[in-house]
């Protein structure tokens, strides 16, 4: 999970499952952002802005951040974090994190607010 401080600066955090958060099936996009295809193990953090997720792609980290610029066009801020592709749009309202994940990737999603 990641965390926006109040300098705006993105800080890695371990993801730790909370008693509020929940498992689900995935939707098709999450508050306009599209998921990789056939995601599993989606985890539901905050419906409410500011709005957060997680799930699991199968796919390369690479095969991700592409289907990503293919659907939303080339981001606002691209960084390489900790091994970990942070894709920032939307003057950094909306975030995308593609971390490694055995076979696949993990894809976090943080909605800051609307626009």
């Amino acid at each position: 999970m990641f965390v926006i401080t109040s300098d705006g600066l993105l800080h890695a955090e371990e993801l730790q499952i909370e008693a509020n958060s929940s498992v689900q099936s995935c939707p098709q996009d999450f508050h306009t952002l599209p998921l990789y295809p056939n995601a599993k193990f989606c985890q539901l953090f905050n419906e409410e802005l500011p709005a957060s997720m997680s799930y699991f792609a199968s796919s390369d980290q690479q095969s991700a951040k592409d289907f990503y610029i293919s659907q939303l066009g080339q981001a606002d801020d691209e960084k390489m974090l900790k091994g970990r592709i942070v894709l920032q749009y939307s003057n950094g309202r909306k975030v995308v994190v593609i971390s490694k994940d055995g076979e696949g990737s993990q894809v976090d999603i943080l909605i800051k607010s609307a626009g």
